[in-house]
């Protein structure tokens, strides 16, 4: 084989051609790469909980919509209710929305006050010419459902809650391709059928993207193009999500360039010669420009998470080109009389096992993530592994094409020279061994204490920068208008029976036509445990505001001289509701037809720490507890479910990775390296470095999140590259003399300069992701970096002072 790859060699100029072609055709598709900022990218695709969450938004509408806070001293003025409807119509004209509510919409039953008899006809809003704006002032400052929800308590700040249309469509393909996914012993017509859906679902979701990234940069533009002097912030779930992606493709702008930027110095530093900076440097762009390609000819679209895909390509592109540079440039020393092209082919021969074993080590750390069920971490999995196959392709591609057209060049003025750090490290592996190992051994339990530590609740708030417009807008609704994320609580009771009839039993005329027959179902024992678990829920310090039934039943008893309401003055009340009315106060909380009444809460994540998880389960143990409630008659959903949902997913994950990653890599060792003995030597040291990050975390209070759940499996699958360099070159050394300790010294003068050079590009490169605003890509590049500087330590020191203690192969004797 690496004779025919000899011969095309002889060809530079031609593969070149051909290098180039298929760089154009890359290119040609990188205009269909996108990103998903759809709040789908959130929660774990296949959950049960996901199908009841469907399941509830099907009947009373999902999580899917935005806020716009408006805020100045006063609220009510005439002023900001003549902006606040400017504001609210623009949005309601938006393409993708579906419906608006105000305080303009809020219906008024106190302004003046109104007579039950006449509330169908009388009733007025803030929109009514005749509205007593003194009286609705205080009736919507105290309201038991809109205030600290549309208007806070001291009027200076109010909502406009923005509604998007779902698409059903893609809802409904969604459903039925898990539906077939799940079939067991599927036939050709399942798996035909199988194939269909998921086409048109990926067309169906293209389009979806699509639509809601215009509608929210839409949005943005309304609140851009605000002249007045209020104080304006966009949230809610949908906007969250797409923030998130914002700032995450700012980043690979911004950060992308000062990486390369960095690169680049570092290469000079390093190397001493252009070449050296423009032949990696072309690699590593290749490799992202030919992956990209293929992910936009897939229409594969790239998430938060996946995002980190295009710095680790370029880091692990880098690290290729510099042991061929390295090697490259010993040959031109030590071996002068080799032609140019002999030189060429013996430096990508003797590169070829190491790059090619540190490559499928990488592919099986980053394959580890596909078993992870969270489908944005699976698909950051498959990404990689596709982009590092390209990289050694490209890599052994035009590194060697380049250098032929370049010719043999000088030797750098600094090859002879030596690397203080790596002279310490020797030093330290082969003079205090037995210490070096006697430490690591001593802070294995530390270690394993503070990965015991880390904990997986996540808050929004906390992803963004504090000075952030996102972060902000969270923090003032969640100070000023009951909290940012919804949380849903369901109770089902008996559907209502039409037929069943209850006009009599509450002493109405059986005659008479009745508008809305289902009044009858709302009966006060319904209430009254509503208003239990509702006040349950008021006694959480992470909970805002709360609506429901009960809310409602509170603001009907204004009318009713502050008593609660029996049976036949609900059904009264509700029968004088025009229809109007009933779509503001009822539908929203009740359907009677299919027996649910609905609780809507508001999480205030910037102002409490709590635990998502705690917080869920007690909800359901007080209602079945409690309450009596039977348990399938209870379902507690929402974003905040389903994302919790998800860092459950994501602790069971990182174990399960781990496990993975950590057997597969002993397994691929042992073929590799044919030795048990050095897959375990090579192993140790990376795996303690993956621990030690993982404590500094539990120890540092760091959460794991979408980002940082990937950093132990990328630690393990980019450490024990180094490993292989290291050990491929300590058994070549090892041949010539057997002698260990030479060949642990040898090891680090030659080896040991490619993994210095390739881990401060690394560290250089990750460590300027800390001057984000996103703070999961702060803790990621901050942790990677850090990381990789444990791991060059452990394969610098550890690894070497375990060959010097442990390692005796058959027949050889260490020197005294």
């Amino acid at each position: 084989m690496f004779d025919w790859y000899r011969y095309c060699l002889r060809f530079p100029g031609t593969i070149l051609l051909i290098g180039t072609g298929l760089l154009l055709a890359g290119v040609s598709q990188v205009r269909y790469f996108g990103f998903d900022a759809s709040s789908d990218t959130l929660v774990v695709q296949g959950d049960p909980k996901l199908q009841k969450y469907n399941e509830m938004s099907n009947i009373f509408g999902g999580d899917d919509f935005v806020v716009l806070t408006y805020a100045r001293n006063d609220v009510l003025s005439k002023v900001a209710l003549e902006e606040i409807a400017e504001l609210q119509l623009a949005a309601a004209n938006l393409s993708g929305v579906k419906t608006t509510y105000s305080i303009l919409d809020a219906p008024l039953m106190e302004s003046p006050p109104v007579p039950l008899e006449r509330l169908a006809e009388d009733y007025r809003t803030l929109r009514s010419p005749d509205v007593d704006l003194a009286l609705a002032r205080a009736e919507l400052t105290t309201s038991p459902m809109i205030s600290d929800y549309l208007i806070a308590r001291n009027a200076e700040s109010t909502a406009i809650s923005i509604v998007l249309v779902r698409d059903e469509i893609l809802e409904a393909l969604g459903i039925e391709r898990d539906r077939l996914r799940l079939i067991n012993n599927p036939g050709d017509e399942d798996r035909d059928d199988l194939v269909r859906v998921e086409s048109e679902y990926q067309h169906a979701r293209e389009n979806f993207i699509s639509k809601r990234e215009s509608l929210i940069s839409r949005l943005h533009e309304i609140k851009r193009g605000y002249p007045g002097s209020a104080i304006l912030f966009l949230s809610g779930v949908p906007m969250i999500a797409a923030d998130m992606l914002s700032y995450v493709k700012s980043d690979l702008i911004i950060f992308g360039s000062l990486v390369l930027v960095l690169i680049v110095v570092m290469l000079v530093i390093f190397f001493r010669r252009p070449r050296w900076v423009i032949v990696p440097l072309v690699i590593s762009v290749v490799t992202i420009i030919e992956t990209m390609g293929l992910l936009g000819a897939m229409r594969t679209p790239v998430t938060v998470v996946s995002s980190n895909f295009i710095s680790l390509l370029a880091i692990i592109s880098i690290s290729f080109s510099i042991h061929l540079i390295v090697r490259y440039r010993e040959l031109l020393a030590g071996q002068p009389e080799l032609d140019h092209f002999g030189r060429v082919v013996e430096t990508m021969r003797s590169k070829f096992a190491p790059c090619l074993y540190t490559a499928l080590t990488t592919l099986v750390a980053f394959g580890s993530m596909l078993g992870s069920r969270i489908v944005p971490i699976e698909d950051f999995g498959w990404m990689m592994c596709l982009g590092i196959v390209i990289s050694l392709l490209v890599t052994y591609t035009i590194f060697p094409t380049m250098i032929l057209l370049l010719g043999p060049g000088e030797p750098g003025s600094n090859l002879g020279e030596s690397i203080p750090l790596t002279n310490l490290f020797q030093k330290i592996a082969i003079e205090h061994s037995t210490s070096v190992l006697v430490f690591s051994a001593a802070i294995v339990l530390p270690a394993l204490y503070g990965a015991s530590l880390v904990n997986y609740d996540n808050r929004f708030s906390d992803y963004f920068d504090e000075d952030t417009q996102i972060h902000r807008g969270m923090a003032h609704i969640d100070q000023h208008l009951g909290g940012t994320l919804p949380l849903d609580v369901y109770i089902r009771f008996e559907q209502f029976d039409e037929a069943g009839g209850n006009d009599e039993y509450f002493g109405f005329d059986e005659e008479t036509e009745d508008s809305y027959p289902q009044r009858y179902w709302f009966t006060p024992n319904k209430l009254v445990l509503l208003a239990q678990l509702q006040t349950e829920l008021e006694k959480r310090v992470e909970i805002g505001k709360v609506i429901s039934l009960s809310s409602i039943e509170q603001m009907a008893r204004r009318l009713n001289d502050d008593q609660p309401l029996n049976g036949v003055e609900i059904a009264y009340i509700l029968g004088q509701l025009p229809l109007e009315m009933r779509r503001f106060l009822i539908e929203p909380y009740a359907n009677p037809e299919l027996g649910w009444i609905r609780l809507n809460a508001r999480i205030t994540e910037s102002t409490a720490e709590f635990s998502k998880n705690e917080l869920i389960n007690s909800i359901e143990h007080y209602a079945i507890n409690t309450l009596g409630i039977a348990p399938d008659d209870v379902i507690v959903t929402g974003m905040v479910v389903l994302f919790n949902d998800m860092l459950q997913q994501l602790a069971e994950s990182q174990l399960r990775t781990l496990t993975y990653v950590t057997i597969a890599t002993f397994l691929m060792f042992s073929v590799l390296l044919r030795s048990i003995q050095l897959a375990i030597i090579a192993l140790i040291p990376n795996v303690i470095a993956a621990l030690l990050i993982v404590a500094w975390m539990g120890y540092s209070g760091i959460a794991m999140d979408l980002m940082t759940v990937t950093i132990a499996a990328i630690i393990i699958g980019i450490g024990v590259d180094d490993a292989i360099h290291y050990l491929h070159r300590f058994r070549e050394e090892l041949k010539r003399n057997g002698d260990v300790r030479q060949a642990v010294e040898r090891a680090h003068q030659t080896i040991g300069r490619a993994m210095y050079f390739t881990t401060m590009t690394v560290i250089g490169g990750f460590s300027i992701l800390g001057f984000s605003n996103f703070i999961p890509t702060v803790n990621f590049g901050l942790l990677t970096a850090l990381a990789m500087a444990l791991a060059l330590i452990a394969n610098m020191v550890v690894l070497p002072a375990i060959l010097l203690i442990f390692y005796r192969p058959a027949g050889i004797r260490e020197s005294s």
